[in-house]
């Protein structure tokens, strides 16, 4: 018996009681595959409509426009290290304080050696849903 006719066999359910174990085990192969061969298919399908409608939908990088530079170069640069470092030792400051607070101690018992920012892992999905939790909380 062929396949085709196993599976028209299998549309009725009288006839599969008349079917012998070994034609029912095949049909039950045939279906089985045939039904992961079809979800396969489908999940692949979709696997390459996401992956296009990302690259459609990605945003172009824009071209930088070139500046002209200057006949006079700024003069606000060195202010401007100045105040860097002055916020990096309120920083220190505000991190020793913390850092304090929490240990239940004073500062003049610390000592920061190194403060080294650490990249933060969260996905941008994640970063939205803590600020959206934390303006409509407060």
């Amino acid at each position: 018996m062929n396949i085709a006719e196993l599976m028209k066999l299998f549309g009725n359910p009288e006839t599969i009681k008349s079917l012998s174990a070994g034609d029912k085990m095949m049909g039950v192969g045939v279906t089985v595959i045939l039904g992961m061969g079809i979800t396969v298919l489908a999940l692949i399908f979709i696997m390459y409509l996401i992956g296009f409608m990302t690259s459609v939908m990605a945003e172009k990088p824009k071209p930088v426009a070139e500046s002209t530079p200057s006949a006079t170069p700024a003069q606000s640069a060195p202010v401007q290290e100045e105040e860097v470092a002055t916020n990096d030792e309120e920083l220190v400051a505000v991190i020793a304080a913390a850092v304090a607070a929490q240990l239940g101690t004073s500062t003049s018992n610390l000592v920061v050696r190194n403060i080294r920012r650490v990249a933060d892992a969260a996905p941008a999905w994640g970063k939205a849903g803590i600020v959206d939790q934390m303006s409509t909380r407060f």
